[in-house]
C-alpha cells in the first residue's frame, strides 16, 4: 500500500485496502472461533453431547444449518481421543465457514463396525487435484496431521459445485494419541 500511495495509484490503494479488510475479517473470525472452542470438553462416556454443542456453536457463528446423525452403538472413545476428533471436526467446520459458501452441513457419525465421522457440506467444492492449493489449505494439513497422530485416515472428497466431504476413519482399536513428550510417553 505504501508503494501505491507513493506512486499516487488510487486503484491499487483500494485493491490493497480490500485485501487488508478481507484479511482482518478472516482473522477476526478465526480468533472468535478459537475462543468459542478454546475449552472443548469431552466425556468419558458419550461423544454425542460434545458434538451437539460443537454444531450449536457452529450454527450460531456461521448462520448455517447443521444436522447431526449418529448411527450404531460403539464403545465410547477415550476422552483424549474425543478431544482430537472434536478438533478435527471443528477444523472441518471452520473450512466450511470460510470457504464453502454452503447452506447446510451434515455431521454423520458411524460407531460400528468402526468409528467413521463425516463432515459434509452442499457448498462450492473444490478440485482435489489442484496441487498448488496445498499452500492455501492449511486447515486440511492440520486435520491430516492430527489424523495421522491418531493412526486414523482422513479423506477429502470434493467436486467443484457439488460440495465437500471430510471423512475421518478411526482404526478398529481406537486409542488416545501418543504423547509428543518423552516423559509423557514413559508415564503412559
Amino acid at each position: 500500500m505504501r508503494e501505491a500511495l507513493a506512486r499516487g495509484d488510487p486503484e491499487q490503494v483500494q485493491y490493497v485496502l480490500g485485501e487488508i479488510d478481507l484479511g482482518l475479517h478472516e482473522s477476526y473470525g478465526d480468533v472468535r472461533e478459537l475462543l468459542i472452542h478454546f475449552r472443548t470438553r469431552a466425556s468419558g462416556e458419550d461423544i454425542e453431547p460434545a458434538l451437539r454443542t460443537t454444531l450449536r456453536k457452529f450454527e450460531h457463528q456461521s448462520g448455517l444449518t447443521a444436522t447431526l446423525q449418529m448411527r450404531g452403538q460403539g464403545l465410547p472413545l477415550a476422552p483424549d481421543l474425543q478431544i482430537q476428533v472434536l478438533h478435527i471436526i471443528q477444523e472441518a467446520l471452520s473450512n466450511v465457514r470460510k470457504h464453502a459458501r454452503a447452506s447446510h452441513v451434515w455431521l454423520l457419525v458411524e460407531q460400528q463396525p468402526q468409528w467413521r465421522i463425516e463432515v459434509r457440506d452442499d457448498g462450492l467444492g473444490f478440485s482435489t487435484r489442484d496441487e498448488s492449493s496445498d499452500e492455501t489449505h492449511v486447515g486440511l494439513r492440520i486435520m491430516v496431521e492430527r489424523a495421522e497422530r491418531l493412526g486414523a485416515r482422513l479423506d477429502v472428497l470434493s467436486t467443484p459445485g457439488l460440495g465437500t466431504s471430510v471423512v475421518l476413519t478411526l482404526p478398529l482399536t481406537a486409542r488416545p494419541p501418543v504423547a509428543d513428550h518423552p516423559a509423557q510417553r514413559q508415564a503412559a
